[in-house]
């Protein structure tokens, strides 16, 4: 998407991850694949679409530990899944 807007460069990689929707709780998780990474953000793929501003929760394993992200833009790739670049808050 935007890659010439990006103020730092990403690193390649696949890692799995969990991520939730309501700020407020997060006992429903969805699987997702971070598939590049940076200090400010990420790029996601999911099989739950999201929207742009969207806020969200990435999960790191450990209870009550989450990484707050919003959603800059997000692409429905296929019937499969959306692309989404995010960025830390």
């Amino acid at each position: 998407m935007a890659h010439e807007k990006r103020r730092q460069g990403r690193k390649n990689i696949i890692r799995t991850m969990e991520f939730s929707f309501d700020l407020l709780t997060s006992d429903e998780l969805v699987d997702g694949f971070i598939i590049n990474i940076s200090e400010s953000g990420c790029c996601l793929l999911s099989a739950s679409p999201l929207n742009k501003g969207q806020v969200i929760k990435i999960h790191n394993g450990n209870p009550g530990e989450y990484q707050t992200a919003t959603v800059r833009w997000s692409e429905r790739c296929n019937n499969l899944y959306s692309e989404s670049g995010l960025e830390f808050l």
